[in-house]
């Protein structure tokens, strides 16, 4: 099947986004390109990829958690190779490295971690917050495309031709047209499509790719009317997940993130995803650059 291509000839399956083809021993290359603002590979597709090539190498495994730092910038249009180092095969947990390289160039690094459910162990979780349904809230594409004139147009072609997550902000006017009355996000989020029913591999990459939607949106939201003007410059500098859940369907996902810290050019975010029912599948924490870049004359 031929993946649709949207806005700036990316594609809107998700799916192959995620896809990876063997390109060696333990190593494993991107299949389509998912470009960021500037023409870069988007965070989450490292995310995903290099969840899903650690899989790969531990197959009857399931992670845990993962750290990662994005250390330079990749060129979202060439193919990434993800190469997975099997540091250790235990008992209880087994630990992958995956380094993404490009053009001989480390441009990301993850540690992954696997642990398998034990059962009868002590649990508990906190409840999910009180939102409107995702189906009463306007998306972030209807909230852009009404706003496009106010906007910088780079970054609006960017979000529009992005259909892989539907993104629906509880109050989407924070950060279009007015600062956020807290440093915290609440959006529910939707893959496009949701990962195929009993794929481990597709619902673990799938997670880790949403968990870089709007992740330091929380830092930033107090700051600026406009998160979408180029006023204000974020990049993703380290990112960390734990998965709390085992592989369950992830049609809508509720994604909470505060911010209890920003200065000195860096921005603190920490974030937890629930599925429909209230269930905690993951809870996330992100680092990010964050500087005001003066305004261009016009």
């Amino acid at each position: 099947m031929t993946a649709k291509a949207g806005a700036d000839g990316m594609t809107s399956d998700l799916g192959a986004l995620l896809a990876l083809e063997p390109a060696g021993e333990d190593v494993w290359r991107s299949v389509a390109p998912d470009t960021n603002f500037g023409g870069e590979v988007f965070g989450g597709q490292y995310l995903g990829l290099s969840v899903g090539a650690a899989m790969r190498s531990a197959p009857g495994r399931t992670p845990h958690a993962m750290s990662c730092f994005f250390l330079r910038a990749a060129r979202a249009e060439r193919p990434v190779d993800y190469r997975v180092e099997r540091t250790r095969d235990g008992r209880a947990f087994v630990h992958r490295r995956v380094t993404a390289v490009q053009d001989g160039k480390e441009v990301f690094r993850a540690e992954v971690s696997f642990h398998e459910w034990e059962e009868g162990e002590p649990a508990h979780a906190a409840p999910a917050p009180m939102v409107p349904p995702v189906e009463h809230l306007r998306s972030l594409h209807q909230c852009v495309r009404a706003r496009a004139d106010t906007l910088d147009p780079v970054t609006t072609r960017r979000i529009l031709g992005r259909d892989t997550i539907a993104t629906h902000f509880t109050d989407p006017d924070e950060g279009l047209g007015k600062p956020g009355a807290r440093p915290e996000t609440v959006a529910w989020v939707r893959p496009n499509p949701p990962p195929v029913a009993g794929d481990a591999t597709a619902y673990y990459a799938t997670l880790a790719y949403l968990t870089d939607a709007c992740a330091n949106a929380a830092s930033r939201t107090t700051h600026s009317g406009s998160l979408y003007d180029g006023e204000l410059l974020s990049v993703s500098l380290n990112h960390a997940i734990w998965f709390h859940a085992r592989p369950c369907p992830i049609e809508s996902l509720l994604y909470v993130v505060e911010s209890p810290f920003a200065g000195g050019g860096l921005g603190y975010n920490r974030g937890t995803m629930f599925d429909a029912d209230g269930r905690i599948l993951a809870s996330v924490v992100q680092d990010a650059l964050i500087r005001r870049q003066a305004r261009k004359e016009t």
